[in-house]
């Protein structure tokens, strides 16, 4: 969860970042048309227009350097602290096996000497001064510290771990929102206070007069063949078109006679 929560954060700021890029090159842009306008009132329009995109730039880099922290306290949290309490349960449980360990020693010891008892036979290790034995209460003896050592250890960390879970994210998350909320209107302030629009603009007569000297000029146009004269000369053209053509023209010819001999 707190890996994908910091891919998607590095990825969202990414993108603010980027879009504050294109709102500075929006306000360069309109600095420029309003430094060359010649009319006063466009000239103004522009140049605070493109004040009004800087000042959305500067919005985002502040909001940027107030939520940045929050990357920073995640790595924190994911790469330091969660590994960090997993190697002290990792030592919390190898003392823990230690410990047991010679509690399991110590009864064995203690079962071999009742069943040698029980027998009425002597036992080596307990007539040279058993100190075999004594070694192994001793090591018991500091097993059982450190692994109550280690234990307090991993109680103090989970619960550090746990109230930086439940409280510090969620201060972190809170400061996130309340950084996108405080951009978002001071952006809406600064692009309502420069709805200067719409602007009066003196346009040269050749503004609109286009260069003709780069036109696309087809050549296959001039090569390609005229289909209505050829299938009209071509009376066998697999179309039809030719003998059509010989049909309207017979009934032309009877409809001029028929007319002639009215006449």
């Amino acid at each position: 969860m707190y890996r994908g929560l910091m891919s998607h954060s590095h990825r969202l700021l990414k993108g603010f970042f980027d879009l504050s890029q294109a709102h500075r090159a929006f306000g360069d842009v309109f600095a420029g048309i309003g430094v060359r306008e010649p009319q006063a009132n466009a000239s103004e329009a522009f140049t605070q227009f493109g004040e009004a995109h800087r000042e959305v730039e500067r919005f985002a880099i502040k909001m940027l350097q107030t939520v940045k922290p929050m990357i920073a306290d995640l790595n924190t949290f994911l790469n330091k602290a969660v590994p960090d309490t997993r190697l002290t349960i990792k030592k919390y449980l190898d003392a823990k096996f230690e410990y047991l360990s010679y509690c399991l020693k110590v009864k064995e010891m203690d079962d071999e000497e009742y069943s040698y008892a029980a027998l009425q036979e002597p036992l080596y290790r307990v007539d040279t001064g058993n100190y075999e034995y004594r070694l192994v209460l001793r090591c018991r003896q500091e097993a059982r510290a450190r692994f109550a050592k280690m234990r307090s250890d991993v109680l103090v960390k989970l619960e550090l771990l746990d109230n930086k879970h439940v409280q510090d994210i969620v201060f972190q998350l809170q400061r996130l929102v309340a950084g996108l909320a405080r951009y978002h209107n001071d952006c809406h302030d600064v692009m309502k206070g420069a709805n200067m629009f719409p602007i009066e603009v003196d346009l040269s007569q050749g503004t609109f007069t286009y260069d003709t000297s780069d036109q696309f000029n087809d050549d296959d146009d001039d090569n390609s063949p005229n289909y209505s004269t050829e299938y009209a000369d071509n009376p066998t053209d697999g179309r039809g078109t030719g003998r059509y053509t010989d049909a309207v023209v017979e009934a032309t010819e009877e409809v001029s006679a028929s007319l002639i001999l009215t006449d």
